[in-house]
């Protein structure tokens, strides 16, 4: 893994994927092709820990409302896949012996332990790990495969979609009024999302860690 991260540094992606400017032409300047390097560079982000939020506005802005979202949310359906599988693959011996100190892994296989599917669930709506770690963390517990990916697509669809709106809708009107409000009602949304999925976890007893991680 650490390997791959170096190459991937090493042959000018991750300046890529970090550069919106140039990302937004290059997705955008591809027709077709386009849709599959934004799924690729989308994957490529999400395993070697770097921000697919800036993929996600890339999409927006290039791809519009509705095709920016479904491509977001195939892209990092299949990256959270394939970041679970490989800490499978890896095998929990050698992964426990760099990751299983951190704090992160101790609070994610205390959480499924006592509150299985719950648990995760609400993580993956209330901002508590990093996003992509968790990934690798859930790897590595007891909670098959196909109920994982299937969670964290539902989970994760209405970020994407908010996300991805906005950009969009940045892009058609800029900076005006209309579209400050618009993020003003985003922002509530999302707000009342997390205090929802919070309110959720005192009904069930799900004991979260108190800030994030």
């Amino acid at each position: 893994m650490s390997l791959f991260a170096i190459g991937i540094h090493r042959f000018g992606l991750s300046d890529l994927i970090t550069n919106f400017r140039h990302l937004q032409q290059l997705i955008g300047q591809s027709g077709t092709l386009g849709y599959v390097i934004y799924i690729t560079l989308f994957i490529v982000a999400t395993v070697c820990l770097m921000p697919g939020s800036v993929l996600v506005l890339a999409g927006g802005m290039v791809f519009g409302p509705w095709l920016g979202t479904l491509l977001s949310l195939v892209a990092a359906t299949l990256a959270s896949a394939l970041s679970f599988l490989l800490a499978r693959w890896l095998g929990r011996t050698l992964l426990l012996k760099y990751v299983g100190h951190t704090a992160t892994f101790q609070a994610i296989e205390r959480g499924m332990t006592r509150s299985g599917t719950d648990f995760l669930i609400l993580t993956r709506l209330i901002p508590l790990f990093p996003y992509n770690i968790q990934n690798y963390a859930y790897g590595l517990t007891a909670i098959p495969f196909w109920r994982y990916t299937l969670i964290s697509a539902l989970t994760t669809l209405p970020g994407i979609f908010i996300y991805t709106y906005m950009a969009s809708e940045l892009v058609a009107q800029g900076i005006t009024l209309p579209f400050v409000l618009k993020l003003s009602l985003a922002g509530v949304v999302l707000f009342a999302l997390v205090q929802t999925a919070k309110g959720y976890a005192r009904r069930k007893r799900v004991e979260l860690p108190t800030k994030e991680i």
